[in-house]
């Protein structure tokens, strides 16, 4: 297979990679919280065969490309209201931490409700947590009331306060979910006070639906061009070469 064909499937196999992430930003153009997802290249130099004939061996190895790695748009979406007392928006850095059945994660999907046993969770059910772990009210307390610094309030106390978390340095999050995120280091507590939150209001998704648009059809001629290239630059042996992928 010759230097040509391995140049132009690295550069297809990136498009596609692309392409998967711009199809998943247009799909969560509405999703609330949702972070646009890019991608990151790099060049990726093939290794030199060390027992090569030195009458025959390239001077510089193969340069290809690499779809590195995928990570979230720290730009934030806007802010709307809703009117709903449970719903709140953070308005700065941060995420809010759920507990799921595979461990904790981040959202900044806050559009919360109570469940039937008076907990606070997503819409997806997994529990929000407070300083005071998951919380639960009782309605007969009356509703509650979500303060700028993520305290929980019914008619008699405050039952806890939403917890917000961060990083201390650039961490690229992934995507576990459509507005679920984990994080390869443990993220930090904001302390009361240092990030506000919005009650009554939800963060929309920052996808900015133009440029993600542009991006795909852009993206797509890329890939048919590569593709016709690829086709254009190979004999039927190479063909069947990369058709022969052992069971």
């Amino acid at each position: 297979m010759g230097e040509t064909t391995i140049i132009n499937i690295s550069r297809l196999t990136a498009l596609q990679r692309k392409l998967d992430v711009v199809a998943n930003n247009v799909a969560n153009m509405e999703t609330t919280g949702y972070r646009a997802r890019q991608l990151t290249f790099q060049e990726y130099l093939s290794a030199s065969k060390e027992n090569a004939d030195p009458w025959t061996r390239k001077e510089r190895p193969v340069s290809l490309v690499d779809a590195a790695s995928a990570f979230a748009s720290s730009s934030l979406g806007e802010i709307r209201p809703t009117g709903n007392p449970l719903d709140v928006a953070i308005h700065g850095d941060g995420y809010f931490i759920v507990q799921t059945e595979d461990g904790e994660a981040l959202t900044r999907d806050g559009s919360f409700t109570l469940d039937a046993d008076g907990r606070l969770v997503t819409k997806g059910g997994n529990p929000v947590l407070t300083d005071r772990g998951i919380l639960t009210a009782s309605a007969r307390d009356g509703e509650l009331s979500i303060g700028l610094d993520g305290s929980v309030s019914n008619k008699k106390e405050i039952l806890g306060r939403i917890r917000l978390v961060n990083f201390s340095g650039a961490v690229q999050v992934s995507q576990i979910g459509r507005n679920l995120l984990r994080a390869p280091t443990q993220p930090l507590d904001i302390k009361p006070g240092a990030t506000k939150l919005i009650a009554g209001a939800l963060e929309k998704s920052n996808v900015q639906p133009a440029l993600e648009m542009a991006q795909l059809v852009e993206t797509t001629r890329s890939y048919e061009l590569v593709s016709s290239l690829l086709k254009s630059s190979q004999d039927t042996n190479d063909i069947n070469k990369l058709a022969n992928v052992p069971e």
